[in-house]
C-alpha cells in the first residue's frame, strides 16, 4: 500500500517522533513532511504533486494546521520570541482566524476531492505548553472532522487518543527561556534519534517530546490508527 504523508514536522520527525517510523514496513510511505509547514503552505505543496504518476493509486494522509496556532502562540512568550515568529508567520502565511482556517482547509480537502483521491486526515495533537490555547485546538480539531465528514474522508483525532490512552504529563512544559534550547534539541534529536524518549521522560512528559512533537508512545498510537483506517 502507498501512503503520501502530507504535513509539518510532526509527519517529517527529525524533532521526536514520526508515525511513519512505526508504519508496518510492507507499506510504501513517502515522507512529504516539512518544518514549521501551514496549511496554506500545505495546500501549495500538495497542488504541485497531487498529479505526479509516481503518487498514482496511493492513500494521502493529511495531518496539517498545528503551526497555524503555535507559531502565533510563540510571540506572546518574549521579545524575542516576537520578533523572529512576527517574521515568520508572515512568511508562512499562519491563519489565526477560525472562519478563514475553515474555508482554507476547506480548500485542501476539495482539492484532494476533485482529483478523486483517497484521503485519511488527522487532527492536531495535544500540545502541553504553558498557557498555551487548547480550546483553540479543540475548536479546530472539530472543524477539520466536519471537514473530513463531509468529503467522506477518515478522521483520527489523535488529540483525544493521546489524552485517553496516556498516562498525564507530570508538568506543563514551556518554551519561554529556551530558542536555543529548541535548536539544540533539534540538532541532536537529528543526530541521535534513539535518545528522543529520553527527552520526554527527563522532562516528565507522556505524549510528546518536548510539549508538542510527538514522543513514541503518540506515533505508535497515530500509526496503528492510520493502518487501521487504510485497510477499511
Amino acid at each position: 500500500m502507498k501512503l503520501i504523508c502530507i504535513g509539518d514536522s510532526l509527519t517529517f520527525g527529525n524533532v521526536g517522533y514520526s508515525y511513519i517510523h512505526f508504519l508496518n514496513k510492507k507499506n510504501h510511505a513517502v515522507n512529504k513532511g516539512k518544518n514549521g509547514d501551514t496549511l496554506r503552505g500545505a495546500y501549495g505543496r500538495l497542488k504541485k504533486i497531487i498529479d505526479k504518476s509516481r503518487h498514482g493509486g496511493g492513500t494521502f494522509i493529511l495531518g496539517i494546521g498545528t503551526n497555524d496556532i503555535l507559531l502565533p502562540y510563540l510571540k506572546s512568550l518574549s521579545l524575542f520570541w516576537f520578533l523572529t515568529m512576527n517574521l515568520r508567520c508572515k512568511i508562512k502565511r499562519c491563519i489565526e482566524n477560525d472562519d478563514i482556517f475553515e474555508r482554507e482547509y476547506d480548500r485542501l480537502l476539495h482539492l484532494c476531492s476533485e482529483k478523486n483521491k483517497r484521503v485519511i486526515v488527522f487532527g492536531m495533537p495535544f500540545i502541553n505548553l504553558e498557557n498555551f490555547p487548547r480550546e483553540k485546538t479543540i475548536r479546530r480539531n472539530a472543524v477539520i472532522k466536519r471537514l473530513a465528514q463531509k468529503y467522506n474522508y477518515s478522521f483520527i483525532d489523535i488529540y483525544e487518543l493521546q489524552k485517553e490512552t496516556l498516562p498525564p504529563d507530570k508538568c506543563t512544559y514551556t518554551w519561554k527561556h529556551g530558542f536555543a534550547f529548541r535548536l539544540i534539541d533539534a540538532v541532536i534529536m537529528t543526530l541521535l534519534p534513539f535518545c528522543k524518549d529520553g527527552f520526554a521522560k527527563t522532562r516528565g512528559l507522556n505524549a510528546s517530546v518536548d510539549g508538542v512533537h510527538f514522543n513514541s508512545s503518540s506515533a505508535k498510537i497515530l500509526a496503528a490508527e492510520i493502518e487501521k483506517a487504510a485497510l477499511r
